[in-house]
């Protein structure tokens, strides 16, 4: 093997003396250098970690190609995703999301990838060191997609820094997340009665989910000039994130290509709305769906969603949990989610799926995707009425039709 560990003698902060694990090698050059064996306790981690590296000759003969693939990559890392970088700038330019909650996340997946390999170059970044790692990792399907997905963002980076290396084949993880599951007709007649939910305000809000098959952050975003009424359309032009924080654009949009979209909705669910908007007298710019004039929070709602599904008599109520031995004795709830039914997922976005598969049996995929969201045409000015004629035109005759049997 061309590395070689050891335990190497060291002074901690105490003054006392400490040990870490070390590993050494020859150079193409003949000279010998050693590096810390990062996070490793015992010598069979540390054995581990140096099969992970790259052969010497190899990192030796990538640390003088002209092409600079010996670029360190936490070179190429340094500045990614950081505000006011020159990264971040042609993100801009390039249209990609700058958002900086997006941006934040991103970082986090870096920093970790230069705490691992941080210190090799670029071109040892291979399939055989990222994938076993990742194996090993006590992480979602998800969480592992992305963090190839930002992986593969270093590649994109890579070129500025005269590094042209080919991006290998990371393999994609398994979400082991289950879908939403949909509601059936008996169970939307149980779960949409006002009297399920704390107040009339969250009974509407989630109406109007179901309705206009809206994600929750769009629902709660929703203003009262959305609302066209002599046209059974509602325009869903943005969603709230996590802060409160309203955008101008809908999920997986951004600010240059904003992705509206119409929906028809029921003449139930419009007529309770419009009553809504003017007896609570809301302005045009104002949300509907608001307490203490903020939008909903979305943990919030979440929370009394499942509450209405208990009420409903849906899901079975929650079962109240001790306190530990030395407390008053009062007991708590626990937050754990209720227990689902044949181990179905019913949450707030089952709502969206169920407006999908229903509305699906009134019209095609084709017919849908102007209604979902799911389609790249960018409605602009959508609300000029000759513009909002115009888009309406594009919509199938049949949608309204089929927004009408959405509760029967």
């Amino acid at each position: 093997m061309d590395y070689h560990v050891f335990r190497k003698p060291l002074k901690g902060k105490s003054g006392r003396q400490i040990h870490r694990w070390y590993y050494y090698w020859l150079g193409v050059d003949g000279k010998q250098y050693q590096k810390a064996c990062r996070k490793c306790k015992t010598r069979q981690e540390a054995e581990d970690y140096i099969r992970t590296l790259p052969p010497v000759a190899e990192a030796g003969e990538l640390y003088v190609t002209p092409l600079g693939q010996g670029v360190l990559i936490r070179d190429i890392a340094r500045d990614m995703y950081l505000p006011g970088s020159v990264h971040m700038s042609r993100r801009k330019q390039l249209g990609k999301s700058i958002e900086l909650e997006t941006m934040l996340e991103a970082r986090r997946y870096v920093d970790k990838i230069v705490e691992l390999w941080g210190d090799l170059p670029m071109a040892a970044l291979t399939v055989d060191l990222v994938m076993p790692y990742l194996f090993n990792l006590a992480r979602s399907g998800s969480w592992k997609n992305r963090f190839i997905e930002i992986l593969g963002e270093l590649y994109t980076e890579a070129p500025w820094y005269d590094c042209r290396i080919l991006k290998p084949a990371f393999s994609r993880f398994a979400a082991n997340s289950k879908k939403a599951d949909i509601f059936t007709t008996a169970e939307l007649d149980r779960l949409f009665k006002p009297e399920n939910f704390p107040d009339y305000q969250l009974y509407l809000f989630f109406l109007l989910c179901l309705s206009g098959g809206m994600r929750l952050g769009e629902c709660r975003a929703v203003r009262a000039k959305q609302v066209i009424a002599d046209k059974k359309v509602l325009i869903i032009d943005g969603f709230c994130k996590q802060n409160g924080d309203r955008t101008i654009y809908n999920k997986t949009g951004s600010p240059d290509n904003p992705k509206f979209r119409l929906v028809y909705l029921p003449e139930n669910t419009l007529d309770k709305l419009e009553a809504w908007i003017t007896q609570k007298g809301i302005a045009p710019e104002g949300l509907c769906f608001t307490i203490d004039g903020r939008p909903l929070r979305s943990e919030y709602a979440e929370g009394v969603f499942y509450r209405a599904l208990q009420s409903a008599g849906i899901i079975p109520p929650k079962e109240p949990v001790k306190r530990a031995a030395y407390g008053t004795g009062r007991r708590k709830q626990s937050k754990a989610k209720p227990p689902l039914p044949d181990g179905r997922k019913l949450v707030p976005h089952s709502l969206r799926y169920t407006y999908v598969s229903r509305m699906r049996r009134e019209l095609s995929a084709a017919d849908l995707l102007p209604m979902t969201g799911h389609s790249t045409e960018v409605m602009v000015d959508y609300y000029n009425r000759k513009v909002l004629d115009l888009a309406l035109a594009a919509l199938p005759p049949a949608a309204l039709e089929a927004a009408d049997t959405l509760f029967t």
